[in-house]
């Protein structure tokens, strides 16, 4: 070359080379390097640059929208997604984020015939060294199942090793020619630099943790910062230290059947293990790994993804069936239940009055009455936590029901147990059943009451709380919204673990035999459920337990308490009354009774034979006491039945079922003219005059 000088074409060609393999060398490195960890990552990600042209993609992202590389990759978004996509939403989500916007988006997707799929789409600002975005890390996941992609992955690294090699070759052969080979390879180790500055941005970027972890001890070579938020280390905490050594395993043999699976199968795909932070608390975590090589030795990436709070929710869900399932055995023996004990109550007030002077008697007559009020409890705590009891909300003030219980509750708890209340105003109604909220808070009470047999602390407090979507995830059935936080806590004994997993359960009681029946807590649970709210507790052996009930705020301002009206006294008279009952025992009680008062009784055990009763009388019925679950015709239908032949008669249904059965056959639970058994002597009397007082033309 010394003899031969260079003219200026020739260094013209030569610069235009140089700047050809510079090019050739910056994509070549770019895309070592996006494309090394794209391709190991489940979820779709893209980069895409602030003309909205796309750089890099995953597999998983060409799978979801159905693309090739070619179709994608250096093509404007809005081709790809289509123009009307482009204009209605992705635009202004990647402005957002070329803004230096971090934002989150849940979307719908359909293609073709296929079934929508539900993506998390989330978007981060990719910003340069100089504080200027470059461009936008675009990354989704899909929370409707999981996609397989490792037939793509494969393709993707036999297309890249495919125009590595191609463009490694162009290179070589270039370099060759070169006169500056030292400033060229110069410029190329710079370039390689920033670009790897770029991949650790994507990595650490990403939402869920990954980690890079040596194959045969487990030692981190690097972590992310989703990593470091789940264990609660610092990065010089972690790295150059092996897994097991900081005990981040939960269970450390979880980690030897992961490399085992990958030993065996090549890679793992959402295995269930439990990770232990720093502070010692666990979380239930997914885990996919696969192997990957660095420097010429093997090396296992990890992404996991924590799905804790799921598991919890899941929990609570196969609770709630358990009981939904015990509730419905509940709601089933009621009615039954509920007939004998109109049976023995109404007997037990008829003997009470027919015997005159006390007497031994007479004080077991009064004892089994007693009886029979217990079994109508129990019932109605079944009934309770079932969630099937008929309810009468209205428009309550939390505080004031709280308020007008203390001096009672101070009553039940007794000298040794302190009582604070925290009541905040102003925090609105809750509509609810007067009633079983007085009943939630007198069962928490008494709950946190024996927890402290030696005396302590029972606090009450009332708050306004808002839970948005990711709060409300964590109880069921509860939607985004305003509510009413009644909190009741204690400095008693705690509970663990176990305990705390069955304090809902009914039945379940750690008390001595003949203490409690175990319906307290899960009679609370049904109430709040019922309500449509939600319970949860957090306890701690020798510190107490909280228990935290959550009710929907009420739009409606607050009602005054219904005053009962004075009870009148037991009257009868001369109306002809029709009663229809299928059991025998409050049939005859029914008669009897109104009997004694002086009314005119006709009796039928069935819808069919009520027909028939009529169809023998001569003239007018007053009444039709009818019970509203019948063999063969309902009551409802005895009813429409008779009104027309009899259009002024006056109606009153009676029923042992729950609410909801009622409901069934087109009356509601709060029904005026309806007595649910068991009732006693003296309120069917009261009940029937009531409804035969009542104006002629008067709808209940």
């Amino acid at each position: 070359m010394a003899g031969n000088p260079i003219d200026r074409e020739t260094r013209k060609e030569l610069r235009d080379l140089t700047e050809l393999i510079h090019q050739y060398q910056a994509k070549l490195d770019r895309m070592c390097s996006y494309e090394a960890i794209l391709p190991r990552i489940a979820e779709p990600m893209a980069l895409i640059d602030r003309r909205y042209v796309y750089q890099a993609v995953n597999n998983a992202y060409l799978s979801f929208y159905r693309k090739t590389r070619e179709e994608v990759v250096g093509h404007p978004v809005q081709e790809v997604m289509g123009e009307d996509i482009f204009r209605e939403k992705e635009k202004v989500r990647l402005d957002r984020a070329l803004a230096g916007e971090e934002a989150e988006y849940e979307d719908r997707f359909s293609f073709g015939d296929a079934e929508p799929r539900y993506m998390l789409l989330r978007y981060y600002p990719l910003v340069s060294e100089e504080g200027a975005v470059e461009g936008v890390i675009s990354s989704a996941w899909d929370i409707t199942e999981r996609k397989s992609v490792e037939e793509k992955t494969l393709k993707m690294q036999r297309d890249l090793e495919a125009e590595v090699k191609e463009h490694t070759e162009k290179l070589s052969q270039a370099i060759t020619a070169l006169e500056h080979e030292v400033e060229v390879r110069t410029r190329a180790e710079d370039d390689l630099k920033a670009s790897r500055e770029k991949l650790s941005k994507i990595f650490r970027a990403i939402p869920d943790p990954v980690s890079i972890t040596t194959y045969e001890d487990g030692i981190f070579l690097d972590v992310n910062e989703s990593f470091l938020h789940m264990t609660g280390y610092t990065r010089d905490e972690v790295i150059g230290r092996a897994s097991l050594e900081l005990g981040i395993w939960y269970d450390p043999s979880d980690r030897a059947k992961v490399m085992e699976m990958i030993r065996e199968q090549g890679g793992v795909r959402n295995h269930e293990v439990k990770f232990r932070s720093k502070t010692g608390g666990s979380r239930v975590m997914l885990v996919s790994a696969e192997l990957m090589e660095l420097e010429g030795k093997q090396h296992v990436l990890i992404v996991s993804r924590d799905i804790t709070d799921r598991k919890n929710l899941e929990t609570e869900v196969i609770r709630s069936q358990k009981m939904e399932a015990i509730g419905r055995l509940a709601g089933g023996i009621t009615h039954d239940f509920n007939n004998l004990l109109t049976a023995i109550d109404g007997y037990c007030e008829l003997a009470l009055l027919r015997i005159g002077k006390p007497d031994q008697v007479r004080a077991n007559i009064l004892k089994i009455k007693d009886v029979k009020n217990t079994a109508s409890s129990l019932i109605r705590q079944l009934l309770a936590f079932s969630r099937r009891q008929i309810v009468k909300p209205r428009s309550l003030d939390m505080n004031t029901v709280v308020e007008n219980m203390q001096s009672m509750l101070k009553q039940f708890i007794g000298e040794s147990v302190e009582l604070k209340t925290r009541l905040q105003r102003d925090i609105g109604n809750v509509y609810a059943d007067q009633g079983h909220v007085e009943q939630i808070i007198m069962n928490l009470v008494l709950n946190a009451r024996d927890a402290m047999k030696k005396g302590g602390i029972l606090s009450i407090s009332t708050s306004r709380v808002h839970l948005d979507e990711s709060a409300a995830e964590m109880h069921v059935d509860l939607v985004p919204g305003d509510y009413i936080k009644l909190e009741v806590s204690d400095t008693g004994v705690g509970m663990d673990e176990e305990t705390m997993a069955h304090a809902f359960e009914p039945f379940f009681t750690t008390k001595e035999s003949g203490k409690g029946t175990g319906l307290g807590l899960s009679t609370v649970y049904g109430i709040v459920r019922n309500n449509g709210g939600s319970i949860s507790l957090k306890s701690e052996i020798g510190k107490g337990t909280t228990f935290e009930v959550f009710l929907p705020v009420s739009r409606e301002p607050a009602e005054a308490a219904a005053r009962k009206p004075e009870k009148a006294r037991a009257r009868g008279g001369s109306e002809v009354i029709l009663v229809v009952e299928d059991n025998r025992y409050v049939l005859d009680l029914l008669t009897e009774v109104l009997g004694s008062l002086g009314y005119t009784l006709l009796k039928a055990k069935s819808g069919e034979e009520a027909m028939d009763v009529c169809a023998a009388h001569s003239g007018d019925i007053d009444l039709v006491i009818a019970d509203i679950v019948l063999p063969g015709m309902d009551g409802p239908a005895v009813v429409k039945n008779l009104l027309k032949s009899y259009p002024g008669m006056k109606i009153l249904y009676i029923t042992g079922y729950p609410g909801e059965v009622v409901s069934l056959y087109g009356i509601s639970d709060t029904e005026r003219h309806l007595l649910q058994k068991p009732f006693s002597a003296a309120a069917l009397t009261e009940k029937v005059r009531e409804v035969l007082d009542e104006p002629p033309g008067h709808v209940a």
